[in-house]
């Protein structure tokens, strides 16, 4: 009896063993292995950069990726790396290239500014950039929510009105807005029936038309922050209120006679703030002129020969 237990442990131990060293297999794969890992490498038109090149000013020139399986592809809208779930470590390389379009809408180009607007998805956010300089114009949709971002670059309307807003839209990027023929009332640089602001942007224009209209439709409130405004001709108004207005850190200048101020207010609700702003005139005219509505400006502004406030 005592042999036969000897062989019951003994077998038992064998049936076992395969078992055990199964589960310590699996283990140590476990603790050792971990998730698999993605590196994604990034280069422009074939030379390596350590960052992502910036979403609006590149597109995706080539993707390679070291697992088959992996699937990588760009997303343009959220600017990122897609892969389905890893089964090993993998790697992915990026080509990117300065885009070809003059201005992109989260990421994806239009060879126009107004294809561009038309663009922009309906209830979300939308970044717009300028790529180069560009002539043409654009209204933006009722509604929509949009960064126009000028990258340092000009926009020229060439005898439309270069922009004019509907909906919410902010203007950044130390560009230039202007409008060089035209004549009339439709080449105005800005328009606003929104809300709207903008920073650190040069607004010109060389046609007939003042450069800025605030309008009067009763839903119109501009912000212009560290922007300029200048004009030179007897007979053209640089900026005209007929909504709610802000003007801080502005530069204004005008040139008109005694009815061509350099800033008009010409609307009975419309309401105006200048701070920290310099309005001049440097022909006969105002640098201010209150038709109506309401002005206030700070201590910290200079705005003289200013007329009704």
């Amino acid at each position: 009896m005592h042999l036969n237990k000897k062989n019951r442990i003994g077998s038992g131990i064998k049936k076992s063993l395969p078992i055990l060293l199964t589960a310590l297999l699996f283990c140590f794969i476990l603790t050792a292995c971990g998730d698999p890992e993605l590196k994604v490498n990034y280069s422009i038109d074939g030379k390596k950069t350590e960052d992502l090149p910036p979403q609006g000013l590149y597109e995706i020139k080539g993707i390679k990726c070291s697992n088959k399986k992996a699937n990588a592809t760009w997303d343009c809208n959220s600017w990122t790396l897609k892969t389905d779930p890893l089964t090993k470590n993998t790697t992915v390389d990026l080509d990117f290239t300065y885009t070809g379009h003059p201005v992109t809408v989260n990421g994806i180009g239009f060879d126009d500014l107004q294809s561009a607007f038309n663009a922009v998805p309906e209830g979300s956010h939308a970044e717009v950039h300028l790529t180069k300089d560009l002539t043409g114009s654009g209204i933006t949709p009722v509604g929509s929510d949009i960064t126009l971002h000028l990258n340092g670059f000009s926009l020229d309307g060439a005898g439309n009105d270069t922009i004019v807003n509907c909906g919410n839209l902010e203007i950044v990027g130390d560009g230039t807005v202007t409008n060089t023929s035209g004549s009339g009332t439709n080449s105005k640089s800005l328009v606003n029936y929104g809300t709207l602001t903008a920073t650190n942007v040069t607004f010109e224009n060389s046609t007939p038309s003042f450069s800025v209209w605030n309008s009067n439709n009763g839903q119109s409130n501009m912000t212009l922050t560290g922007c300029t405004i200048i004009r030179s001709e007897a007979d053209i108004i640089a900026f005209v209120n007929s909504g709610t207005a802000t003007l801080s850190g502005c530069i204004v200048t005008g040139g008109g006679d005694l009815t061509h101020p350099a800033v008009l207010q010409n609307e009975g609700k419309a309401s105006l703030n200048i701070s920290g702003s310099t309005i001049t005139n440097t022909g006969s005219g105002y640098s201010v002129h209150r038709e109506s509505g309401s002005i206030n400006i700070d201590d910290s502004s200079s705005c003289p020969n200013s007329y009704g406030y």
